[in-house]
């Protein structure tokens, strides 16, 4: 052989040296490295059934006696929701998850859902002493466990049943706003006033808000951020000023109206020859101040867009729901063992808006 012979087997060589540790290393990085398994090393996921040791380390296990809690004995201390259970010959022991969770459970009609989930859950929260709020579109729950709560644990129930509003408890959306301005002028705490406008604020943004968040609506945002301004100041005035009898949302929705009235005076309307009676540094004259500097054309549109989000309160049967005392204190629902059910038509799309 000549040197270019011996040259050229060389560098053949060379090259094939390379090709082997190019395949050798690609093949590390490969799904041929994983080690075969029956259930594969994360190729499908990792997702499985746990095993019981997990499941005794995971949740409570809490004997479940309904007999016995009803009597005041064996009451569970464990605040949680049951997820399921054992069941022996000498009783049954509910799983109970105590962490801070969210649980969806889907069935189809007839699996039980209700009966073996629902009711199960209402009974351990009254035995626990939980304050739970359930909706419910047939009215079942209430009839079945309103008043083994109410007779057996203790509990304070009220139900808003918008099936039957003429049945229903009270619930005036405005009690907390009044509550507070009531002590404010009593004791003329400053803390009383915050609570009260604050309340006022939550209950406005609710009722402008109740479809998402009015940022989201484009050119028209004005109109729904101005109206829940102008409907905090409404409601902050008839909390002030009216008799309690007249303390309601019927009337914040009467003097909105009223208001769009003509006044009589040219380029000044009712409403701000109501807001110029106030103080200087009144609150509601601040909460409206989006509306007052508008035109006419705008402030009558921030007026009429309020309007129409209060004509859902509108009913002669959902006013004795809102127009007389309330039954529901949503301070006293978080300090004291109170269930809330509320019986919503699902037939009936108003009804459940409202």
């Amino acid at each position: 052989m000549n040197s270019t012979q011996i040259l050229l087997l060389c560098l053949c060589g060379v090259f094939v040296l390379v090709i082997a540790v190019i395949a050798a290393i690609g093949n590390l990085y490969s799904l041929k490295g994983i080690p075969n398994k029956p259930v594969g090393n994360g190729q499908h996921g990792t997702a499985r059934f746990a095993t019981n040791g997990e499941v005794a380390k995971t949740y409570k296990h809490i004997p479940y006696t309904p007999k016995l809690w009803r009597n005041g004995e064996q009451l569970p201390s464990v605040d949680g929701l049951i997820v399921g259970c054992h069941e022996t010959a000498t009783g049954m022991t509910a799983l109970v998850d105590d962490a801070d969770i969210h649980t969806l459970m889907i069935g189809a009609s007839g699996v039980g859902k209700t009966a073996n989930f629902l009711y199960s859950n209402i009974e351990y929260c009254c035995a626990a002493g939980m304050s739970f709020v359930t909706t419910d579109s047939k009215g079942d729950l209430y009839r079945n466990t309103a008043t083994i709560a109410e007779k057996y644990y203790g509990y304070k129930i009220s139900v808003i049943d918008l099936r039957n509003p003429t049945r229903s408890s009270g619930y005036n959306m405005l009690y907390l706003v009044n509550k507070y301005m009531d002590a404010y002028k009593a004791e003329g705490k400053l803390e009383y006033k915050a609570k009260s406008e604050k309340f006022a604020k939550i209950t406005a943004k609710t009722i402008i808000s109740a479809d998402g968040d009015v940022s989201s609506m484009g050119q028209n945002a004005f109109f729904y951020e101005a109206a829940e301004g102008l409907l905090t100041a409404v409601i902050l005035l008839i909390a002030e000023f009216c008799p309690p009898e007249k303390r309601h949302i019927i009337s914040v929705f009467k003097l909105i109206q009223d208001l769009l009235a003509p006044s009589g005076t040219k380029g000044v309307s009712r409403f701000q020859m109501l807001i110029d009676k106030l103080p200087g540094e009144h609150k509601a004259r601040w909460f409206a101040g989006a509306a007052l500097n508008s035109s006419d054309q705008a402030m009558a549109s921030v007026m009429s867009t309020a309007l129409s989000r209060l004509n859902s309160f509108i009913d002669s049967e959902l006013e004795q729901i809102l127009c007389f005392d309330t039954s529901i204190d949503v301070e006293e629902f978080c300090n004291h063992k109170s269930a809330i059910y509320l019986v919503l038509p699902e037939e009936d799309s108003s009804a459940t808006r409202s």
